[in-house]
């Protein structure tokens, strides 16, 4: 059973067909990508997804209901602009239940729970500007996860990264996944990345931005960054190649 469906989805601006009739069924718990150049509408596509941007034509739905009707969790390429710089890491990720009006002792000890049953390395009593750009996404993300969305989105996430803490971040992200069994959508034109967290490749061109292949990933996790120049893996290098 299909759990976010995007239906026959067009996007137009100032008279330029942007999207261009893009239908996609994403089953639940999976990992998958929507990959191609700058410029396909990759970025525009998710927010459609979030509901931040309305599509001209078609619709998006989530176990059945529209976007606007579901929790959706959202983690966006520039980490640090999203953080509260008032808030420690720990204060950071507890914050949608401070919204909820769930009492201080509750928020604290499933932040504590949650980062102990993932084994998570977070110094949860540092403020983010203490802490590394790898530490900063990873707290971004359990922000989204602890207010339990029906989908976590996320806009090129590791772009911002240096390569110690993208690296990091990478294999942390499917360790989450897995333990979590978490449905996550994100965008990305970096073809090591890719290969190495999707479970389910969505290629998309530009002029107008639609899709035209994908591709399905079965390699064990965790996958290192090493997985990605396998010889299982050559034929999508090589396609993922040829659309950059």
């Amino acid at each position: 059973m299909s759990y976010v469906e995007i239906k026959n989805i067009c996007k137009y601006f100032q008279n330029n067909i942007v999207l261009k009739k893009i239908n996609l069924k994403i089953k639940r718990g999976t990992l998958t990508c929507i990959f191609g150049s700058n410029g396909c509408g990759k970025t525009t596509l998710l927010n459609i997804i979030a509901g931040v941007i309305k599509p001209d034509v078609g619709y998006v739905s989530i176990d059945g209901k529209k976007s606007n009707d579901n929790i959706i969790g959202y983690v966006f390429q520039d980490y640090r602009e999203s953080l509260l710089p008032w808030k420690t890491n720990l204060e950071n990720i507890a914050f949608p239940l401070e919204i909820k009006g769930i009492s201080k002792k509750e928020r604290e000890s499933k932040v504590l729970d949650i980062v102990k049953n993932l084994n998570l390395r977070i110094p949860l009593d540092n403020y983010p500007y203490q802490s590394s750009g790898g530490e900063q996404q990873l707290v971004a993300l359990l922000r989204e996860i602890i207010a339990e969305p029906k989908v976590i989105l996320m806009d090129e996430p590791f772009s911002s990264l240096h390569c110690k803490s993208r690296d990091y971040l990478k294999i942390e992200i499917q360790k989450i996944y897995k333990n979590l069994g978490l449905t996550i959508i994100f965008v990305s034109h970096e073809i090591a990345e890719t290969m190495q967290l999707a479970d389910r490749i969505i290629i998309m061109k530009k002029y107008p931005g639609e899709i035209i292949n994908m591709i399905d990933i079965n390699f064990p996790r965790p996958r290192t960054e090493e997985v990605t120049f396998s010889k299982e893996l050559s034929d999508v290098r090589k396609i993922l190649r040829s659309q950059i």
